[in-house]
């Protein structure tokens, strides 16, 4: 039978010993044993699979409290138990304060013992299972960069992290403000506590208050029980508003009083509830113009602006869209189990040549696409943009785009697109749509639209 877990069993009285050793083997730990503090030391350093330490604060070479702190300084995830005699309880209250897990006091019944040994053992696996699942996390959330631009988002989120200042990410839809704030959450102190999201926009004005705050049973027609707020469920962690622009002014007014109190009121109810939350809010929209038109509060922006990330539109870091494009291509080879595709230089021209509307979002879909639909491993140009024109362009936040902009987007899409139908060939493609290759020379220099080195001149 396998081993339940490995002690280190730390004690110069031999009879204690023996008996403790005893209570341990009949549940199934492996037990390794010494008397001396520098024994338990290099029994630490030689066995690494050590998971839990019964130390005495007694010992003939040096006092427990040394073992513990030399041990810590070492393996800071070990998890120690003190086990003292009367006389020693201050120092083993000591102990706990400086990073022992509890303290057993002499004489100890082997079903005490054998208690706490077990608990703080939960423990343990829970905090290993919660990292697992945390790494996990930061894996599927993590940011992938190639620009500068990102580079240094990536260095505000690691030094404002571990801090509780509020985020107001701004940019547009698609560009990654939800994985941002993931990405802040889960590089937090907060990390093992929830992170809620809550979509602005798609609360109705009248559920607004009962959404972020709760409501009592009866509170109002169909409260037919006690519910907690989005703020109460995010407490220890952080509270993700995106699109807060869309909020009315009465809800503004409301989440402010929130931010500036750490206390909510449930709808119908009259107990004053304290939040520890971690506030990261998002919008696609102008706030400073909305202030203007008397639409966002001011002295709300001002709370949520202590830490502004502005993520720029996918067109304008074409360094990100490669580096992107083939970590996609990853996840979704993983998650579907297929080979895993390579993008040719053409494909990536095509790539780094269109506008991105859709932004981050429009890629992803885009990789997953032709993960599932493209049997072979080489992805080409007429891959990409085969399944880049299927389908309407996301539609354009208002506002986005003027008419000229929406023109060259549109213009430079349609062209990108014939070319990689043509494998790039300019007299195929120009006779295909009905111009001089002249012309098209000329519109691709406009709208900056280059051949793929590999593709050469005996193409054009």
């Amino acid at each position: 039978m396998t081993p339940r877990a490995t002690i280190l069993l730390v004690e110069d009285d031999p009879n204690f010993r023996s008996l403790v050793k005893e209570f341990l083997l009949e549940e199934n730990y492996q037990v390794l044993e010494c008397e001396r503090g520098e024994q338990a030391l290099k029994l630490l350093e030689d066995h690494r699979e050590i998971d839990l330490v019964l130390l005495d604060l007694r010992l003939p070479d040096m006092d427990g409290i040394e073992v513990l702190q030399r041990s810590l300084e070492v393996h800071p995830e070990l998890a120690i138990i003190i086990i003292s005699a009367h006389g020693t309880i201050e120092m083993a209250v000591q102990a706990v304060k400086m990073g022992a897990y509890d303290f057993l006091e002499k004489p100890v019944s082997s079903s005490r013992l054998l208690l706490t040994v077990q608990r703080v053992l939960d423990y343990l696996n829970v905090q290993r299972d919660r990292a697992r699942l945390l790494e996990e996390i930061r894996k599927q959330y993590r940011l992938v960069c190639g620009s500068e631009t990102m580079k240094h988002i990536l260095s505000v989120i690691d030094r404002i992290a571990r801090t509780k200042a509020t985020v107001l990410i701004t940019g547009e839809s698609g560009t990654g403000k939800e994985i941002v704030a993931r990405a802040i959450h889960l590089n937090s102190d907060r990390a093992a506590f929830p992170f809620v999201e809550v979509n602005c926009a798609a609360i109705p004005d009248n559920l607004v208050e009962s959404e972020l705050f709760g409501h009592v049973k009866g509170a109002f027609t169909g409260a037919l029980h006690s519910h907690d707020g989005k703020f109460q469920l995010a407490h220890r962690g952080t509270l993700f508003l995106d699109e807060i622009g869309d909020l009315s002014l009465a809800a503004q007014a409301k989440v402010l009083r929130a931010i500036e109190t750490c206390e909510v009121v449930k709808v119908g109810g009259e107990k004053v509830e304290k939040i520890d939350v971690r506030l990261i809010v998002a919008t696609h929209q102008d706030l400073k113009q909305k202030i203007e038109k008397g639409e966002f509060r001011s002295d709300l922006y001002h709370r949520i602006n202590v830490v502004p990330i502005h993520i720029p539109p996918l067109r304008e870091r074409l360094d990100d869209i490669v580096p992107l494009a083939n970590h996609f291509l990853e996840e979704f080879s993983a998650q579907y189990n297929r080979k895993r595709p390579y993008l040719t230089a053409d494909a990536k021209a095509v790539l780094m040549g269109y506008q991105w509307p859709g932004n981050v979002r429009e890629l992803r879909n885009l990789m997953e696409k032709v993960v599932i639909f493209v049997d072979r491993q080489d992805i080409h140009g007429r891959d990409i943009s085969k399944f880049l024109f299927e389908t309407p362009h996301p539609v354009v936040e208002d506002n986005q785009l003027t008419y000229h902009e929406a023109k060259r987007l549109f213009e430079r899409s349609f062209l990108i697109d014939q070319l990689g139908r043509h494998n790039w060939n300019i007299s195929q493609t120009a006779k295909a749509i009905g111009i001089e290759r002249s012309h098209l020379y000329k519109i691709m220099e406009r709208l900056n639209i280059k051949v793929p080195s590999n593709k050469g001149v005996n193409h054009l």
